[in-house]
C-alpha cells in the first residue's frame, strides 16, 4: 500500500499516539494561565515562624489549606524531601489524617504533623506543607521560632569535682550550633 494512502486511511486514529503530547502541552499552558494561578490551592497555616517546642515534649504542626477542587487535592508533609513516613519509620514524626471541610464552592483541608517527643533531630528537619492540586503545586517551609528550642531542665547529678570546685568546672552550652 502507498505510504500516502495509508495516512489518509488511518484518519482520526493516526492522531493517537500525539494525543498524550497535546494533552501534556494543554495542562501545561493550563497551569501558567492566569485562570489557573486563581484555581492554584493556597495555604493559610502555617505563613509565620512556629515557636519552637521543648525539647522532650509531645509536640503538632498544623498545615491548612483551600482549594477550588474539592475532590482532587492532595495534602501531604516532606521531612528533608521524604515522605515522613519513610524518614521515620519508628513513629517519632507521623502525620495525621486529612480532614476536609467543603466551603461554598471550595474546601478546606488541615493536615496535622505530630511529634511524639521534640528532638534536635527534628529541629534540624525541613519539613514541608505540601499542597496539590490540578492547577497547581503550593509549599511552605516550617520555620521554628526562636531558632533554638526551650530545653527541659533535668536534674543534674553532682560529681566529687562539681562539689569541690564548681567554678573550676567547664560547662557546654548544649544549644551551640554545630554549623
Amino acid at each position: 500500500m502507498d505510504p500516502a494512502a495509508a495516512r489518509r486511511r488511518l484518519g482520526v486514529m493516526g492522531a493517537v499516539p500525539w494525543l498524550p503530547l497535546v494533552l501534556l502541552c494543554g495542562c501545561s499552558h493550563f497551569q501558567s494561565s492566569d485562570a489557573a494561578s486563581s484555581l492554584r490551592p493556597e495555604i493559610i497555616s502555617p505563613l509565620k515562624p512556629v515557636k519552637s517546642p521543648t525539647l522532650g515534649k509531645r509536640f503538632s504542626v498544623t498545615c491548612q489549606a483551600q482549594s477550588s477542587f474539592p475532590r482532587m487535592t492532595l495534602i501531604y508533609w516532606l521531612a528533608n524531601g521524604s515522605f515522613v513516613e519513610d524518614r521515620y519509620p519508628d513513629g517519632a514524626v507521623s502525620k495525621g489524617d486529612v480532614v476536609r471541610e467543603l466551603r461554598g464552592t471550595k474546601v478546606l483541608l488541615t493536615r496535622e504533623l505530630h511529634f511524639r517527643s521534640f528532638s534536635w533531630r527534628d529541629w534540624s528537619t525541613s519539613f514541608l506543607c505540601m499542597v496539590r492540586n490540578p492547577a497547581g503545586l503550593e509549599k511552605v517551609l516550617v520555620h521554628w521560632d526562636p531558632e533554638r528550642p526551650a530545653q527541659i531542665s533535668e536534674p543534674q547529678q553532682e560529681t566529687r569535682q562539681d562539689v569541690q570546685t564548681p567554678e573550676s568546672t567547664p560547662t557546654m552550652d548544649r544549644t551551640e550550633s554545630t554549623d
